[in-house]
């Protein structure tokens, strides 16, 4: 089984239509920790077909950027108010 990683995406996106699409479907997979931002434990490959698909919904002028924390840089982050960061889950649903 491929091995998760704590992903994290964020979008500045003009129309208000396509930013409530790519929230929608960002929070279906992971958890919004700021208006635009939101983290998502996930495959690699996983990522990048999300990254695929909130792509789709972009217009001329907007962005959209996936960044991969590694355990070590997960382990080294912090948060202050909001959504705690992730720990790292080791388990199988069966």
């Amino acid at each position: 089984m491929a091995r998760e990683h704590l992903f994290v995406f964020c979008y500045d996106v003009a129309s208000a239509k396509a930013r409530r699409r790519m929230a929608e479907l960002l929070e279906s997979t992971g958890t919004r920790v700021q208006q635009s931002v939101f983290e998502v434990r996930t495959t690699a490959a996983r990522a990048q077909a999300l990254l695929r698909r909130l792509g789709q919904e972009r217009h001329v002028g907007d962005s959209v950027r996936m960044y991969c924390l590694t355990e070590e840089g997960r382990a080294r982050s912090a948060a202050s108010g909001g959504a705690p960061i992730p720990e790292r889950s080791e388990f199988w649903l069966l």
